[in-house]
């Protein structure tokens, strides 16, 4: 009897020491790149990155497949990327994220769209730091009553710039 209920002490501790680890690894805060490390050319498919400044969602890029071309580039396909304060969705061919830097190139199709009006270029840079959106293409604006077109842009948070080759159409009321 004496070894019966010594099992059962045993089998408890061993249970409680066991939910103890998985409770601890499951709610630790740590940086997910901290529990696995990634190799050149690794991969992941249905990938989530979230830029966030002041505690608020900047943007979000959901892309098909996302390669670790090595330990700060990762170079994405069929992107999706939504801009929650202008409410804006981008999507593109492929594009390439710094881990480091936090900056983004989106290439091949770009479709920008909001409520107002469509965006159409080929290639786009988000530099994390300046906070600026820059491309030396043609890029295309289109709304329900204008169409701008024009080369070189530059885009913040408050105002965008098409700096050459500029032509704009107005359709009053």
């Amino acid at each position: 009897m004496v070894i019966l209920g010594m099992k059962k002490v045993l089998l408890l501790f061993s249970a409680v020491g066991l939910l103890a680890i998985v409770t601890l690894f499951f709610f630790q805060d740590s940086d997910l790149k901290g529990r696995f490390r990634l190799g050149d050319n690794s991969y992941m498919e249905d990938v989530s990155i979230v830029q966030k400044k002041g505690g608020a969602t900047s943007f979000v890029v959901n892309a098909q497949k996302a390669i670790f071309v090595n330990a700060s580039d990762v170079q994405l396909t069929a992107l999706n990327m939504f801009f929650p304060e202008k409410a804006m969705t981008v999507t593109a061919d492929s594009g390439s994220y710094n881990t480091e830097t936090k900056d983004l190139k989106i290439e091949g199709n770009i479709k920008a769209k909001t409520k107002d009006y469509d965006i159409v270029t080929k290639k786009l840079h988000w530099d994390a730091v300046k906070g600026l959106l820059v491309t030396d293409d043609k890029v295309t604006i289109l709304g329900s009553r204008f169409y701008v077109e024009g080369d070189d842009l530059t885009a913040t948070n408050d105002s965008a710039t098409l700096h050459k080759n500029v032509k704009a159409v107005f359709n009053g009321k």
